[in-house]
């Protein structure tokens, strides 16, 4: 994230004023330490990852007050949650643009992705649409989609695109989305209570923000053909700001991740599209469609905090996956099958391209209980770690819509679910493969940065993807790092002590010295190369797998200066190492 989120870096011993209470702590059952500090890497952290309390106080901890009766900015915090951000640009007390440029843009952007819609676009959003607002979110199982409607008895009313357009005031789907008494009925009990719960709703915040519709304010606003009808006949009073769908979308669709991780940037990607399906029709604004994402994910970090709630989030997740762990039907239609299509759409649909409208360079805020979003995709990192991945994944300042006190505009939770974006501390990470999972196995895939550095235990195994530089050094004492970058050991010293480092890149560069103990154990794949600026002193295990088409004489180790002997080898059958003060070569 750059030099602004560690230019601050105060050390502090941590507080429990900070170490929140999550229900989802018992989620995982041996997961109860949790909440407690990792005396190696977490005895102290930056006072950024502190919560920044807002007018209403924390939202986690007000959330249901967003009620009928609680009408305005001072007694509502669904409203107040926007002071900073949407209210700044529009005042609802005399209908004033208070940012002209900033609310042009918008309806700009809603005139252009309007009419440039494709087919396949339009039909999507009318099924968006007429959709029960939970239902929408289905299709972001992808493979596992089939299991879970069955499981749950899903059903919408909505299969097809009519052939004219619908009438004035057609209605939405009456069917019932999922049945609470159906075999994982605990997980559509939660998503109800997640989104469809009575204080969740954005009906309290639009009736006082009272901003219109974007097809209202231009006919330049190209509507869905299918709905011309149902929204020209709609209320006076129907409008814009947040967007509801969206708000659900993300509610429904960041639960849902929770419970079943395994498809976590695909569900809440699918979440950010139904937004982009709001706008698609007409419905909504980009900044209406922004607001709903901001909402939705306070309110779902609120239902999973909720003490009330603890007994059924972790049946519910209990119930996930044991049902949809094992049920992939790979002839079932993947819409977010390509990460990168998915890693575009989602990082656009965060700003939808506004120019920023602020300063740029502000720290990063954490909500109070945010982190409880990434409790089941990062369940090997205590909650003071999955803050600080979050403060360190986080979009930059100054956006529209990004800058609301507590900081929920500007999370990045695809980012955040491919683990830190910086090591400000040194993080220790302790993986148990027995739990299966993500603690099993697991690749952080941002590009990490930073002053500190990491240090791997435990028996899981952790891949790093990224074009790593953080400075601080990285130690495996047990289980499998997995290189699979050149630069994915960042820079600074690396000492195997125990375990095993696993090479899934050509040429892995150590920027500083190299140890590895009897205990630690290196694996290669004939081709691939550690390559040391510094020092390197071998001991422990060589493995060394798959010889065909390599020639003798191969580099496979290359250091400044070499010292010590790999103790034992696993080689193909005709193979050995030579040593020399720079390097050990394969020969045969």
């Amino acid at each position: 994230m750059g030099s602004r989120h560690s230019s601050t870096i105060l050390k502090t011993v941590l507080k429990s004023a900070f170490v929140l209470t999550l229900t989802g702590a018992a989620v995982l059952g041996a997961q109860n330490n949790d909440v407690k500090v990792n005396a190696k890497s977490d005895t102290s952290v930056s006072s950024d990852l502190k919560p920044v309390a807002a007018s209403y106080g924390y939202f986690v901890d007000h959330y249901k007050e967003n009620v009928k009766t609680n009408a305005t900015p001072d007694t509502n915090p669904a409203i107040a949650l926007f002071d900073n951000t949407f209210l700044t640009y529009w005042n609802p007390t005399d209908d004033t643009k208070t940012n002209q440029k900033v609310l042009q843009d918008n309806l700009d952007k809603s005139i252009q992705i309007t009419n440039g819609a494709s087919q396949a676009e339009i039909d999507r959003s009318y099924l968006t649409d007429r959709r029960d607002l939970r239902y929408n979110l289905i299709s972001g199982f992808g493979p596992y989609a089939p299991a879970f409607i069955k499981d749950t008895n899903a059903q919408t009313d909505f299969n097809a695109v009519p052939n004219v357009p619908l009438p004035a005031g057609s209605p939405y789907s009456s069917m019932q989305w999922a049945d609470e008494n159906s075999p994982l009925g605990s997980a559509v009990k939660l998503v109800d209570i997640a989104e469809d719960s009575a204080w969740s709703g954005t009906g309290t915040p639009k009736a006082y923000i009272k901003f219109t519709r974007p097809y209202r304010q231009s006919d330049q606003v190209k509507v869905n053909p299918y709905l011309k009808n149902v929204m020209a006949s709609a209320a006076a009073n129907d409008y814009d700001f947040p967007s509801g769908h969206t708000t659900a979308a993300f509610e429904t669709g960041e639960t849902l991740a929770y419970l079943f991780p395994e498809r976590y940037q695909q569900l809440i990607t699918r979440s950010s599209e139904v937004g982009y399906d709001r706008v698609l029709a007409g419905r909504h604004s980009p900044l209406a469609v922004m607001g709903g994402r901001v909402i939705g994910t306070a309110m779902t970090a609120a239902t999973l905090n909720d003490p009330d709630n603890k007994q059924l989030i972790n049946q519910a997740y209990q119930d996930t996956q044991k049902d949809l762990a094992k049920a992939q039907d790979q002839s079932a239609k993947d819409d977010f099958s390509d990460y990168q299509t998915n890693l575009k759409n989602y990082t656009y649909r965060l700003t939808y391209g506004f120019s920023p409208i602020g300063d740029t360079t502000k720290p990063m805020v954490v909500p109070k209980g945010a982190e409880v979003l990434l409790q089941t995709r990062l369940p090997y990192l205590n909650a003071t770690q999955r803050r600080e991945v979050l403060y360190t994944t986080g979009i930059p300042s100054g956006y529209p819509m990004t800058d609301d006190t507590e900081g929920w505009g500007r999370l990045n939770l695809f980012k955040a679910a491919n683990g830190f974006g910086t090591f400000v501390d040194n993080q220790t990470v302790n993986m148990d493969a027995s739990k299966g999972g993500y603690n099993a196995a697991d690749t952080w895939k941002n590009d990490i940065s930073g002053n500190g550095g990491l240090t791997k235990e435990g028996s899981g195994s952790l891949g790093l993807l990224g074009n790593n530089s953080y400075k601080g050094g990285t130690t495996v004492k047990a289980g499998t790092l997995v290189a699979e970058n050149n630069n994915a050991l960042g820079h600074g010293n690396f000492t195997l002590a125990g375990g095993h480092l696993t090479l899934s890149a050509k040429n892995v560069k150590v920027n500083g010295t190299y140890t590895q103990s009897d205990k630690g154990a290196l694996n290669l794949t004939a081709g691939d190369k550690v390559s040391v600026s510094g020092t390197a002193k071998l001991g422990g295990q060589l493995v060394l797998k798959n010889v065909k088409g390599i020639k003798s004489g191969v580099t496979i180790f290359k250091a400044n200066r070499l010292s010590g002997k790999f103790a034992n080898q696993s080689l193909p059958k005709g193979w050995h190492l030579t040593y020399t003060k720079h390097d050990v070569k394969l020969v045969r």
